[in-house]
């Protein structure tokens, strides 16, 4: 896997792991769908995703670059997609969820056929 690649899935990796466990909070999940709580169910289903796709990360960062490189980058992929998600969560939070489905899925299947070709 070259640098490109290891980038390109790990920045959508991390925005839509960062999404994930912002709208697992009350207040992002309040913007999104105007209930005040997150049923307790979504909430773990929020955050289990988004640690997921955050962990999901560090294969690419390690396979792209090495591993004490790999490591670092990984934190930086991290806020990248933190920064990413706090500022279209800003402008509107139901584009912000509806993209990050789109990037983790997307991240995903990337990663499934980037892993089939090292």
């Amino acid at each position: 896997m070259n640098m490109l690649h290891a980038s390109f899935l790990a920045w959508l990796l991390s925005f839509g792991g960062m999404a994930a466990l912002a709208f697992a909070m009350d207040r992002h999940y309040e913007q999104l769908t105007g209930r005040r709580e997150v049923p307790a169910r979504r909430r773990a289903a929020l955050r289990c995703a988004g640690a997921l796709l955050l962990a999901g990360v560090v294969p690419p960062s390690v396979l792209g670059w090495s591993a004490s490189v790999g490591a670092v980058a990984t934190l930086g992929f991290w806020s990248l997609g933190a920064l990413a998600a706090a500022g279209l969560m800003s402008w509107s939070p139901r584009y912000t969820a509806r993209v990050a489905v789109a990037a983790s899925l997307l991240g995903i299947c990337l990663g499934i056929v980037f892993s089939s070709k090292v």
